[in-house]
């Protein structure tokens, strides 16, 4: 597709991907490819809010324009999108998350962390003894101690920069 941009010399060029091909964390050899360092590969990096929308145009990281059309399809991070030969690899970025050691608590404590969590809406990835979920600031972090009451005292919580993907049962909204 060519179209005028009287930032870029003429002609300037979006490259479309319709499809998303596999996923390199699924597929050993779509890993490899892009292992290789094809120059004919490109990457993007998308935020997790990015990643839920089907149309968009970002930037590859080589300064490429990528047009995403995806129709229904969810983009994950790791997967491969392309169109005849152009295969863009997404990257999630990274975000700031609570993490919560929760191995401490009973039955009825969990149910309450899982409702105080959810009442925020926030998404939750659960992990062998921790929750963690995605945080705006780090001021966030006194308020979620203060939520939790006195469940605060039998829980560790950190902040930390990490890929979040949600539990794959989750689909929230967040506010």
């Amino acid at each position: 597709m060519t179209k005028y941009n009287s930032k870029k010399p003429f002609p300037y060029v979006v490259l479309k991907v319709r499809k998303i091909t596999g996923n390199i964390f699924e597929n050993v050899d779509l890993a490899r490819e892009f292992e290789s360092n094809n120059d004919s590969h490109k990457t993007v990096f998308l935020s997790r809010f990015d990643m839920e929308k089907t149309r968009q145009k970002k930037k590859a990281t080589d300064g490429t324009d990528i047009a995403i059309d995806l129709q229904d399809s969810k983009i994950k991070h790791g997967d491969v999108l392309s169109e005849g030969i152009l295969k863009v690899l997404v990257r999630q970025t990274t975000e700031q998350v609570i993490t919560a050691q929760i191995g401490n608590l009973d039955g009825p404590s969990l149910v309450l962390l899982g409702h105080i969590i959810g009442n925020i809406h926030r998404p939750v990835s659960i992990e062998k003894g921790s929750i963690s979920f995605p945080i705006y600031k780090e001021t966030e972090l006194d308020l979620f101690r203060s939520l939790f009451g006195s469940m605060a005292d039998k829980i560790s919580l950190a902040i930390e920069e990490k890929i979040f993907q949600p539990h794959k049962s989750m689909n929230v909204h967040e506010h």
